[in-house]
């Protein structure tokens, strides 16, 4: 920080008393003292400039015109008798310290616009900056110039001068020949004077040391770049990369070294481009011909802004006019000398870079908006054409600066939130650029998506894994859909956008949940249970008037489908081994306590009327396969119930059917056989139950879901009758139905 001139006395003796003060500290303390230093040391320069300009923040005994640091730290050190005291006063000081430092970024914050006029003041002296060195630069070469020439070369120099001169002679060549070499230049055309100062090849030299050829063309407006063609076909031999305006580019002598030679650079901010000429000869030519360019334009921007304050007699305009007013701008305009601008659209590309490096865009946007209002308002003025290419490339780079907040870079933080991005689509919108916010909009918020989805880690059960990932999911598409509403609200095309990349997330979602749910490891019932939770999640899109179900299904169909079929081969397998082993004996439970497990199982499966098949208290007459295909079936149904969509209602129902047939032919194979002949009442008795009660049970529970099934059951309970004893299938009196009854 610079120190004002008023500051210095005052610095000075300050300086003078810390001297005193840390001789005071060796004459009472000694070698102590070199401990303390330190205390006093650290009161900086700028709390004493502060402490004097504010009086009623410190002490009198600071801001006292007789004060003297010897005195003060004299009378200080003799009063204390313990280090105590020292580091008492110590930390007061400390303290008016942190509040005149509170106080100084009070007035920072006060006077923010005026630290902003001076990095702009900064700014201008920085290129004053690049303007002398290149000067000081120009007067070197001319003085090693003339101590190089001799008497005897004289007549030599002056031919090589005047070749020069005679090279040099025709300025203004014809943009035609540029549009005969140079591919995708024709828009230079639009600007009415702009000819051909200089053109010329030269290599340029990257930062990563490699080399190019570039073809480089002096305008009198700016500097045009254009990349040379290896393969070309015909005239055309380069192809246009960038035209830098004039007055946005500095050119700088690079010291020669080993690896570079006869080079300059171009500054424009925020880039700096280094170019390579064959000879030193050539270098200087290039650098003089820039700048004297540079300053021609600046001449005659400089006369046509004073001719633009008089009138035609001479005098000065009053100063009561307003340049905004719409016929005063076209009398402007129209009049003999209108290649005049209004002083705020001349000021436009300094205020827009302003803008943009205070990331102050909303207020960027409203001077484009102003612009291209005000370029509407007097289209055919030529002085506005010559404007438009420099407002038209802090347009790009506006836009690019808005679009590089909501691009994704693996390295970048996703923590702006929705409101960050809400802002940079808002302006890019304004800027007519609907189709691009969106579609970065959407790329944003799928890496927002991306990074919290795999935030989530896989701890514990399934089931509840799946059910988080499902949470938020499904709470981050609606939060987007919301998102979107609000900043689409006006642009109804890109709702297409939206439909597409929901489809999208959810198929990329339903990927990863396929690869958690539907594997060996999970069981029918999380399955189920995952595949219910992503469904009603999926249902909260309603809230942003979107319906994926439909979709979703589509996606789970074929596992879904899967899972189904395994099931029921599980079930199959399950129910083959347990007829191998099965003896047909009633079960002995011991005692009261383990009928009464068995009834309160059977209950919540809700199967009653247990009762009715217990005699000696502790013996049921059930055999243990029957329980087990009971409690199998009844749980294979919850599940696939839990499954049915219309899509899989025939392959539920002809799982449940060949589950149930399986089970009731091994019973009916045992009545057959031989060896079972005096279990056949326990045996009839047994299909009794599994073709009333376990029915009975199952069709009530399918109502809810799958109605008017009661010919389906009853087909079953039909083809099996012949099991029971006469007895029961006289008392139940099924009802017989066709065999397609139920379809």
């Amino acid at each position: 920080m610079r120190v004002h001139a008023s500051i210095l006395p005052i610095k000075r003796v300050i300086d003078t008393g810390l001297r005193q003060l840390r001789s005071c500290f060796d004459h009472f303390y000694g070698h102590r003292a070199n401990h303390h230093n330190n205390l006093i040391t650290k009161l900086p320069y700028w709390l004493v400039v502060l402490i004097m300009a504010d009086y009623n923040a410190v002490g009198d005994k600071f801001t006292s015109p007789g004060f003297s640091p010897t005195n003060y730290v004299k009378n200080l050190v003799e009063n204390s008798v313990r280090i105590d005291a020292i580091l008492n006063e110590r930390q007061q000081i400390a303290n008016l310290a942190d509040e005149t430092n509170n106080l100084l970024k009070k007035n920072v914050y006060k006077n923010y616009m005026q630290f902003i006029e001076t990095a702009k003041e900064i700014s201008y002296l920085e290129s004053e900056m690049y303007q002398l060195s290149h000067m000081l630069t120009e007067q070197q070469n001319v003085m090693q110039s003339l101590q190089e020439v001799s008497i005897t070369d004289s007549k030599g120099s002056t031919t090589n001068v005047s070749a020069t001169e005679k090279k040099e002679e025709d300025p203004k060549r014809s943009l035609s020949t540029l549009l005969e070499k140079v591919e995708g230049c024709t828009r230079l055309l639009d600007v009415k004077d702009r000819h051909i100062v200089r053109s010329g090849e030269m290599m340029e030299v990257r930062e990563d040391n490699t080399e190019c050829k570039i073809y480089l063309v002096l305008l009198s407006d700016g500097l045009l770049l254009a990349d040379w063609l290896p393969h070309r076909r015909g005239p055309v031999q380069y192809r246009f990369q960038m035209l830098y305006e004039l007055d946005n580019l500095a050119v700088v002598n690079v010291k020669e070294d080993q690896r570079s030679k006869n080079c300059f650079k171009i500054l424009t901010f925020p880039h700096a481009r280094q170019f390579q000429c064959e000879t030193a000869a050539e270098k200087r030519i290039w650098m003089e011909a820039i700048e004297q360019t540079k300053q021609a334009k600046m001449a005659v921007v400089t006369l046509k802004r004073e001719s633009a304050l008089l009138d035609p007699k001479g005098s000065l305009l009053s100063l009561d006019n307003n340049p905004f007013d719409e016929e005063e701008a076209e009398d402007l305009y129209e009049c003999e000398g209108g290649a005049v601008l209004p002083e705020w659209l001349t000021e436009l590309p300094e205020d827009l870079d302003v803008c943009v490096a205070e990331r102050d865009f909303e207020a960027a946007v409203n001077l484009v908006l102003k612009t291209e209002e005000h370029f509407s308002l007097y289209p055919n003025a030529k002085p506005l054409e010559e404007m438009k290419p420099r407002i038209d490339y802090r347009v790009k780079h506006l836009v690019d600066v808005l679009t590089n907040e909501l691009h994704v870079s693996p390295g970048r933080s996703l923590q702006g939130g929705p409101r960050a991005a809400r802002r940079a689509v808002s302006l890019l919108i304004k800027l007519g650029k609907s189709s691009q916010a969106c579609d970065l909009f959407l790329k944003h918020r799928s890496a927002i998506l991306k990074y919290s989805m795999r935030q989530q880690k896989m701890e514990g059960a399934t089931a509840p894994y799946i059910k988080k990932l499902c949470e938020l999911f499904f709470t981050s598409m609606v939060e987007t859909g919301q998102e979107f509403s609000q900043a689409f609200s006006s642009n109804n095309s890109c709702a297409s956008s939206f439909v597409v990349w929901a489809k999208d997330q959810l198929q990329n979602f339903v990927k990863l949940f396929s690869n958690h749910v539907f594997t060996t490891q999970v069981s029918l019932s999380v399955a189920t249970e995952c595949i219910l939770a992503v469904r009603t999640h999926c249902e909260r899109l309603w809230e942003i008037g979107l319906d994926l179900s439909f979709f979703l299904e589509k996606l789970l169909k074929n596992d879904v489908e899967r899972i189904i079929s395994d099931s029921r081969d599980k079930a199959l397998e399950a129910i083959k081994l347990r007829a191998a082993e099965d003896r047909w004996r009633p079960q002995n439970l011991y005692n009261k306590a383990g009928l009464q497990k068995l009834i309160d199982d059977m209950n919540n499966l809700g199967v009653s009327g247990i009762s009715s098949y217990v005699y000696d208290e502790c013996w049921v007459s059930l055999s243990s396969n029957t329980v087990s295909f009971c409690k199998t079936f009844l749980n294979l149904l919850d599940d696939l119930l839990k499954l049915h969509t219309p899509v899989t209602r025939v392959l539920i129902l002809d799982s449940l059917a060949a589950t149930f047939r399986a089970h009731l032919r091994h019973v009916d194979a045992s009545l057959a056989n031989k060896s079972f002949k005096s279990d056949v009442p326990l045996i009839q008795k047994n299909a009794s139950f599994l073709l009333e009660t376990l029915l009975e049970v199952a069709e009530k529970r399918c109502d809810a879901k799958l109605p008017h099934l009661s010919g389906f059951w009853n087909e079953l309970r039909q083809e099996f009758a012949s099991c029971m004893s006469p007895k029961s299938a006289s008392n139940k009196g099924v009802t017989k139905y066709p065999a397609v009854a139920f379809i």
